[in-house]
């Protein structure tokens, strides 16, 4: 029988209510739990499903920007590179890859850094093969043939005076030139020793040989470095043209067959 003031139980939770819940108390409960249940299956489902993934949000809002691919060696902002830098790269070969970049750590500006590092060295050695010219009576008599003197003899053989002084001093500078690139190798955890690895706070072709402290102020070992680069590429013309006209000009038969 049911008391008089209590809520009518529905005919289903009679049927399934034990016979020790049949209190009134027991009534009152039981949609509050049925509600509970109803509500913690509803949130379990929800976190089964599969959430979004939230997109990047940058500072000022909106999508964080996609670095973009560098179309130009200028587009990695060399801090070293100021007078030196005359834009000139038509084959984009500082963007090019396969050769310097093998290296787990190698980023996009290794290759571009690698040519700057080849091309301060190639200057250095241009300009001792320059100055090393005026040590040999021969190659001194060669060049002022070259520049139009009448009485100079030329008398450069195809030994470029290895046979001579030059053939020692030539050993000890590629010995030097040899330990240097071991101590920088030997400095680097890039694992490949056919490049050099890329620190943009290192000025390429620094190997740390500096007896007069010129390098001491970044503003002036900046300008210093600039001056160098441009002074090996017309070392590097130079002697190039000195060994052209020398060798393949001068000899008649070279010079028909590639010219």
């Amino acid at each position: 029988s049911q008391m008089p003031g209590t809520p009518a139980v529905p005919p289903m939770l009679q049927q399934a209510a034990p016979a020790s819940a049949a209190s009134p108390e027991h009534w009152q409960v039981a949609p509050l739990s049925a509600a509970a249940g109803a509500v913690a299956l509803a949130l379990g489902a929800a976190s089964k499903r599969r959430k979004p993934i939230a997109t990047r949000r940058h500072f000022f809002g909106g999508d964080a920007p996609v670095p973009k691919k560098a179309t130009s060696y200028k587009d990695y902002k060399d801090p070293w590179l100021e007078s030196a830098d005359l834009g000139f790269d038509p084959l984009n070969l500082a963007l090019g890859s396969g050769i310097f970049d093998t290296a787990a750590t190698a980023v996009p500006e290794t290759t571009y850094y690698n040519y700057r590092e080849s091309e301060v060295k190639h200057g250095r050695f241009a300009m001792g093969a320059f100055l090393a010219i005026f040590a040999e009576s021969a190659d001194r008599s060669a060049l002022a043939k070259q520049l139009g003197s009448t009485s100079a003899l030329d008398s450069l053989d195809g030994t470029l005076g290895l046979d001579e002084v030059q053939a020692p001093v030539l050993l000890i500078g590629i010995g030097i030139q040899a330990l240097a690139e071991y101590n920088l190798q030997k400095s680097e955890t890039d694992g490949n020793i056919l490049s050099v690895e890329y620190k943009r706070d290192r000025i390429p072709g620094n190997l740390g040989f500096d007896p007069l402290g010129l390098g001491k102020d970044s503003g002036s070992i900046k300008g210093l470095h600039n001056t160098e680069v441009n002074a090996g590429r017309l070392a590097m013309i130079g002697i190039t043209s000195f060994l052209f006209k020398e060798f393949v000009v001068k000899d008649a038969s070279i010079a028909q067959k590639i010219l």
